[in-house]
């Protein structure tokens, strides 16, 4: 079943952006952090940030100035919410929840799939970026567990 091959953690490898004149584009640098995560029970996780956001003068996180609110912001996205797997046209479509770009509240963010062996490639629709119009593709690795690690907190806390 299609649906058993998303289920689990995947670490993102690179997100890469082409507009319409066919330009590359890295709106979260070329150096990029994330996590996608999909539940057996339709809920599903993604957390993706620039590997290279500067630090903040301050520990207090509400204490940033303006500028480094901004660049964190911008460089960063993170949301959550349901899926189902359309596969008649191979895509996956993330029904957003709660995010940090408050305009997806609510939408539907459609992503074309494909699976190479452990690696999903995610496509996006085309969106509107940096004052231009971008399909993203985003390549994800599935995350195995690390043996020897007890992963039921549950267990370890009692």
């Amino acid at each position: 079943m299609m649906a058993d091959r998303f289920i689990g953690s995947w670490a993102l490898v690179s997100s890469v952006f082409k507009g319409e004149d066919g330009a590359i584009h890295h709106p979260l640098g070329e150096q990029v952090l994330g996590r996608i995560n999909y539940e057996a029970n339709g809920t599903m996780a993604a957390q993706l940030y620039s590997a290279t956001r500067p630090r903040f003068a301050s520990e207090d996180l509400a204490k940033g100035s303006d500028r480094e609110i901004r660049t964190a912001f911008v460089n960063m996205l993170c949301y959550f919410g349901r899926y189902r797997i359309d596969e008649d046209k191979q895509c996956v479509i993330h029904r957003v929840e709660g995010c940090s770009f408050p305009n997806w509240l609510g939408s539907q963010q459609i992503r074309f799939y494909s699976f190479t062996g452990e690696t999903l490639t995610l496509r996006t629709v085309p969106l509107q970026l940096d004052n231009r119009v971008q399909i993203g593709e985003l390549v994800w690795q599935r995350l195995q567990a690390v043996e020897g690690e007890n992963l039921d907190y549950r267990a370890s806390s009692e």
